[in-house]
């Protein structure tokens, strides 16, 4: 008889609060990769004690070191290779997971009432808070008079219509079982009669305002003793209103306001940031350490050790460019999450117009980072769709990071991997950020640093769907703006009995929230003499709880022959190749349940060959392949190249990128049924010397995007509107931002690159001004000269012969980086 295993969660909370998870001790060393030269397609997040060859050392934080395997050391990483100055490990001590919950500003805008901040806070205490959502936030409009862009910064005035008090407020808010929060820009003041009295603030001799910027008419002196205790006052008097959280907005704008006039301070400044530090320090003391501080705008790395969270991106909007506005954030500086501060990539918006497959996108991207996530929408107003996306990712968990650098280029592939309870498993987020077509993305496993011959249960988290048990990997087919999230566990061997050394059924998923399981199951452990598992589990009251299982492919297999949990009711539902059990509780609480499997027959099907096989090539390296669908029914259809397996596609078409590009090659296409068996033939195409004779860069993947804002712009400027240069409006090109490094792997094939580039008319400045450079490898071979936007378009045909690495750069002058869209339009390559 073999003796059950048996394993619980480290330090898992226990008790009434449904929406506790377990955190890992901190600091402790993480595994890390320094670069992503072995998987670039891939962002790489960990949760537990993950262990991965994708690493390529260990990061200690208490240390500021990297050691890579091969025994080089790396010494004060983060503040030397990173940039981060004031480099110490977050405190977790008080805070030791992100803030989860709401924001009134992108539904309300100035225009908040303490009746909808009351609203809001009663739905969300009735239908979030046992989901993990903590935060009532009020933001910009509850103070002074004037509408923003530094004149409504008085923050010793209410606005009429919060009249009542902020104290008022703050008890309604905890009596829901939440956490006031509010916002302020607290540097910045618009109310002369304050700046007088308080004596704190930059003034010239005259008495006049020396900074005048968004954060406020007048900017705190940070060298006046006075402002230290205008800071103080002001927070402390904010806390006695009952606010325990605090989003400080603006703070970049008062770095470079302090850096700009440092002569000019009450005591003249040589270490500016030092000075800023300090009025940061004031706060931390007003506000204590048990009160959540945000920054706010930007990524403010001169605030760490002081913030608790910072804001890492600009304001999002409604819709798909929103929602790359925050996913350029995170991936750009998730290597700063839970390592330095929680990171909040701004606030998670699901209502319409935004779609469903986009909300779930935007849901998909905070889940599989931990990242701080609040939402923005008037709750009451919401589906039950999409509550139920909100509820699936609430709240944030103890997620970090295992690459330690930024990402500059959208990618497509997230995989978050989880050691939980014994169990091993991906979550792999698969995204199309092209707003008009549907795209196959192409997971591969050994991308994944999984084991690329072994098969792997494959299961769409968002639709509950098993996608079947493939080898070498998946193409995942993923709708217009929306993502994929597919759950991958290692299956055991075909053929595998009671006897073998992994269980041969394996548990996929559980349905509370997206990392599947690491919040609710709480035990977890297999019986192999009675083929049962057993376990504990957190279930909210009311709620359907859904344990899928992975079953073998091949004979032997099984099936639930029964089910039961304490104090619930059960539902048993069995399929080919995959069963659910699905537990509901009356009321919300921990529940013991068993699943005992009993032997089962498959049904397997013949499948027939495809034919028709066609290709469109994209770009230099990548085809698009379609083929016929066969009359009978099959599971999928597995792709080959030079008879290596690629994957599984569950429709008629495939996208396969990083072909090789000389010499001959074969594709070939079977169709496969559940049980794994293949189609006697195949349908098949020879391919040949694949370089096109141009191809239009917006067609191709850059090897490397590097730009100072935004999402790289194809076929549209960094802005996301059509390309413009002068009065000329362009279809095909790429939209940058100064200082913008764009890098297109050639191979030596090409001759020629023409464009036409320019300052992007669309850009609402006028004074931009930049400078374009075309470079072949290490060689500049043309640049523009300083262009603004009235200077139009401008040629570019530059000879390229035998560059590997095209590199396009756009340089800023020294008026800012404010508008600084640049455009490269109709950029294309072209070999004789």
């Amino acid at each position: 008889m073999t003796a059950p295993l048996m394993v619980s969660a480290c330090a898992a909370p226990h008790g009434a609060d449904m929406s506790a998870s377990p955190v890992l001790p901190w600091p402790r060393a993480m595994p890390c990769r320094t670069s992503d030269a072995g998987a670039p397609r891939v962002f790489v997040t960990t949760l537990g004690d993950v262990r991965t060859p994708l690493a390529e050392g260990v990061f200690d934080p208490a240390d500021d070191r990297v050691r890579l395997s091969d025994g080089t050391i790396i010494e004060h990483y983060y503040r030397d290779k990173l940039g981060v100055a004031h480099y110490a490990p977050i405190d977790k001590s008080h805070f030791p997971l992100p803030p989860c919950g709401w924001c009134s500003w992108y539904f309300y805008y100035q225009q908040i009432t303490p009746e909808e901040v009351k609203l809001n806070a009663e739905w969300m205490g009735r239908h979030l808070r046992e989901y993990g959502a903590r935060v009532c936030q009020l933001d910009d409009g509850w103070q002074g008079a004037g509408r923003g862009m530094g004149e409504n910064r008085d923050w010793t005035t209410l606005d009429r219509r919060f009249s009542a008090g902020l104290d008022d407020l703050t008890r309604y808010i905890r009596a829901q079982g939440l956490t006031p929060g509010i916002w302020l820009a607290p540097h910045g003041q618009s109310n002369p009669d304050v700046v007088t009295r308080s004596g704190a603030f930059l003034l010239d001799e005259q008495g006049a305002t020396i900074s005048d910027t968004w954060e406020g008419k007048y900017l705190v002196d940070p060298t006046r003793p006075r402002s230290h205790r205008y800071l103080h006052d002001l927070f402390r008097g904010l806390c006695e209103a009952g606010f325990d959280y605090f989003k400080i907005d603006g703070q970049p704008i008062v770095v470079d306001e302090y850096r700009k006039h440092a002569s000019r301070m009450d005591t003249p400044s040589s270490d500016p940031v030092a000075a800023y530090r300090g009025t940061l320090e004031t706060i931390r003391r007003a506000i204590g350490p048990d009160r959540f501080l945000l920054g706010c705008w930007g990524t403010p790395t001169q605030g760490a050790g002081f913030f608790n969270g910072c804001r890492i991106g600009g304001d999002i909007v409604q819709g798909l460019e929103g929602l790359k506005v925050g996913v350029e954030a995170i991936l750009r500086f998730n290597y700063l999450h839970n390592v330095v501060w929680y990171a909040d990539p701004d606030v998670l918006s699901v209502r319409t117009p935004v779609s469903a497959d986009t909300a779930r996108a935007w849901a998909t991207a905070l889940g599989l980072t931990g990242q701080a996530l609040l939402t923005s929408d008037r709750l009451p107003d919401l589906p039950d769709s999409r509550v139920e996306i909100l509820r699936r990712v609430c709240p944030p968990t103890d997620i970090r990071p295992l690459d330690l650098f930024e990402t500059r280029t959208f990618k497509t592939i997230w995989d978050l991997k989880v050691a939980h309870l014994g169990r091993q498993y991906d979550v792999v987020g698969c995204f199309n950020f092209d707003r008009a077509r549907a795209e196959s993305v192409h997971v591969r496993w050994a991308d994944l640093g999984l084991k690329p011959d072994a098969a792997y249960h494959v299961y769409d988290f968002w639709e509950r769907a098993y996608l079947g048990c493939w080898e070498a990997g998946y193409f995942a087919w993923v709708p217009p703006a929306g993502c994929v999230v597919l759950t991958l566990v290692e299956a055991a061997p075909d053929g595998a009995g009671q006897a073998a050394d992994a269980p041969p059924i394996s548990l996929l998923s559980t349905d509370r929230h997206i990392t599947q399981g690491w919040i609710d199951l709480l035990e977890l452990r297999y019986d192999a003499a009675t083929l049962s598992y057993h376990g504990r589990s957190k279930l909210i009251g009311g709620a359907p709880y859904t344990l899928t299982f992975g079953l073998p492919r091949q004979r032997p297999t099984y099936r639930i022959a029964s089910a039961r949990a304490g104090g619930a009711e059960v539902r048993i539902e069995n399929h080919q190749g995959w069963a659910t059990a699905t537990l509901r509780a009356g009321r919300s609480g921990e529940v013991d349940w068993r699943v005992t499997f009993e032997p089962a027959e498959l049904y397997s099907f013949r499948v027939a060959t495809p034919s028709g096989l066609s290709a469109e090539m994209l770009g230099i390296d990548a085809m698009r392949l379609s083929w016929s669908r066969t009359y009978d029914g099959e599971a999928g259809y597995a792709v080959y190249l030079d008879g290596v397996p690629l994957g599984v596609t569950p429709i008629n078409a495939a996208t396969v990128r990083d072909l090789p590009v000389e010499g001959t090659h074969e594709i070939a296409v079977r169709s496969v049924w559940w049980d794994g068996t293949q189609s006697e033939s195949a349908a098949m195409m020879k391919i040949e010397d694949l370089y096109p004779t141009q191809a239009f860069l917006s067609d191709l993947e850059p090897r490397s995007a590097k730009q100072e804002w935004g999402p790289l712009g194809i076929d549209r400027s960094v802005s996301g509107r059509p390309l413009k240069i002068g009065d000329r409006v362009y279809r095909k090109g790429l939209g940058t931002h100064a200082e913008s490094n764009l890098e297109y792997a050639l191979g030596g094939r090409f001759t020629r690159f023409t464009a036409v580039a320019g300052v992007d008319a669309n850009s609402g400045g006028t004074t931009a001004r930049m400078r374009f450079e075309v470079w072949a490898d290490d060689r500049k071979l043309w640049e523009s000269g300083d262009r603004t936007a009235a200077d139009g378009p401008l040629p570019v045909d530059v000879d390229i012969s035998g560059a590997r690495v095209l590199r396009l750069r756009v340089d800023r002058s020294d008026d800012g980086k404010d508008y600084d869209h640049a455009d490269w339009a109709e950029a294309r390559i072209a070999r004789d």
